[in-house]
């Protein structure tokens, strides 16, 4: 039997989390000088001063948000096997900025010759990229070649999928109900093994293609029509409360299944398990 690697999102997604949100902090002590600078021109009265000095501590700022969200694309991009290159340069702004900002900073606030000041930018471009690189530009595609699955279908698959599990999560924040929190939660979990189980052999594509549609598509539009109708003025009622929870079932049992023969490797057709778990779907107005 053929095991895919088993996604455990209370451990590798709390490491990622944590390394690409910590990471570019530093970023954000570069600009201190600038702020300082700018305080002590605000006292003297130099209003030039402080513009240059309040403007490129601004500059910075941004440079470090902008910096950061690209370090976070750039964490799931590297964590996935298969995954599309981000479609903007986040990093690269950040560098060109912090390196604008550096050489005007010098150029207008510390006097420097045009020059020195350009080379002072360059240097600041060029630590920014040797200490934290720029932007990675080519898809993943990992060993999808051969699979008779093409790339571009493959990375349409998986963001599509990975769009509705985060949905859900997010649907699935506004729930109160502890029971439900936790069976979506290992819903999505399964979701997400399931990906992971398909990154690792792309054949498994084309099995999971159809089920991995109803399922997420009905999963998300079931999960955010309970969190609608919970918040709003005319709540939920006993009849939905039992249908919800019954389709929560229905989605846990069969995807759980799905997974299992999905990393079995045999050849199997859940086509009734699909077609049930739709018609479920659709009397709760999932489709």
């Amino acid at each position: 039997m053929s095991k895919a690697k088993r996604y455990n999102p209370t451990t590798q997604e709390a490491v990622h989390s944590i390394r690409y949100g910590l990471k570019g902090i530093l970023l954000y002590l570069l600009p201190i000088p600038a702020l300082i600078a700018g305080i002590v021109a605000l006292v003297r009265g130099d209003i030039m001063g402080t513009l240059i000095t309040g403007g490129s501590f601004a500059a910075y700022m941004i440079a470090a948000h902008v910096a950061r969200h690209g370090f976070k694309l750039e964490g799931e991009y590297k964590r996935r096997k298969i995954a599309r290159a981000p479609k903007a340069p986040f990093k690269t702004v950040a560098a060109t900025l912090i390196a604008v900002t550096t050489t005007l900073l010098a150029a207008f606030g510390a006097n420097y010759s045009i020059p020195a000041a350009v080379v002072l930018g360059g240097a600041a471009f060029l630590g920014f990229t040797l200490y934290y690189g720029l932007d990675p530009r080519k898809d993943k595609t990992g060993n999808i070649t051969g699979y008779g699955v093409s790339v571009e279908e493959m990375l349409e698959a998986l963001e599509s999928a990975q769009v509705r599990i985060k949905a859900i999560d997010s649907a699935n924040q506004k729930i109160n109900n502890p029971d439900y929190h936790q069976r979506l939660t290992r819903i999505t979990d399964k979701a997400r093994d399931i990906l992971v189980s398909i990154e690792d052999d792309p054949k498994r594509l084309s099995r999971a293609r159809k089920f991995l549609k109803v399922y997420l598509d009905g999963a998300q539009k079931v999960t955010e029509g309970y969190v609608k109708s919970n918040s709003s003025h005319i709540g939920t009622t006993e009849a939905l409360e039992t249908d919800f929870s019954n389709v929560l079932n229905s989605i846990e049992d069969t995807f759980a299944e799905q997974h299992d023969k999905l990393l079995s490797n045999d050849n199997f057709d859940l086509d009734v398990q699909i077609e049930v778990l739709e018609q479920q779907l659709r009397r709760e107005g999932a489709f």
